[in-house]
Parts: structure tokens; sequence; C-alpha cells
């Protein structure tokens, strides 16, 4: 087998062998936005689907302790009252795919 023809041959498979990544790439995207003057409601889905069940935590901003922590519902929500602290929210809807939305971010 010559050389060019090995690197073509080598190159066609890691193409193959990196298709399911690229087919199965996810987005998550979310937001808060408060309900009232004490309620805060965060939504979030994974390419415009929610996330039922998807991990959800209140974090102080200076990192030391989660607030209050729980699951989204059935269509992705979760509700809880503004702490009096500075704080940031953090979505985890698989290992690895998660975000975060800081208190400054929810108007």
């Amino acid at each position: 087998m010559s050389k060019p023809f090995r690197l073509l041959a080598c190159a066609s498979v890691m193409a193959l062998g990196a298709q399911p990544a690229w087919a199965h790439g996810y987005e998550l995207a979310g937001r808060c936005e408060p309900q009232g003057a004490r309620v805060v409601r965060c939504t979030a889905g994974i390419d415009g689907r929610p996330v039922p069940g998807a991990r959800i935590d209140v974090v102080a901003a200076d990192g030391d302790a989660i607030l209050l922590g729980g699951r989204l519902d059935g269509q992705g929500r979760f509700s809880f009252e503004r702490p009096a602290v500075p704080f940031y929210v953090v979505i985890e809807a698989k290992p690895g795919i998660a975000l975060d939305i800081g208190d400054e971010e929810i108007k």
C-alpha cells in the first residue's frame, strides 16, 4: 500500500469515527427571570427542548456555599426565592453540559 493511500485511508477512518460526536452535539440554553420582587424562575433546554430532571444549584457568588439545589420540572423550569446575598445559578443537563447565570443577568 502506497504512503498517500495509507494517509487517505487513515483520514477516512478518523472522519467516520468522529461523525457520532458531530451528530450528537448538544447546545444547552437557559435563562432566569424575576417573577415579582422575590421569586426567580429559571428555564433550560437542549436544542429547544426542555430538560426535565437537570440539576440546578443556586450558589453564593463567593463560591463558599450552595444556597439551594434541586432539579428542573417536566417543563424544564425551577423557581426559588431570590437570596439576600449575591449569587449565580448553575444548570447541569448532563456531565460536561452546564451553564452559569449570574444574578446580574436576572432582569
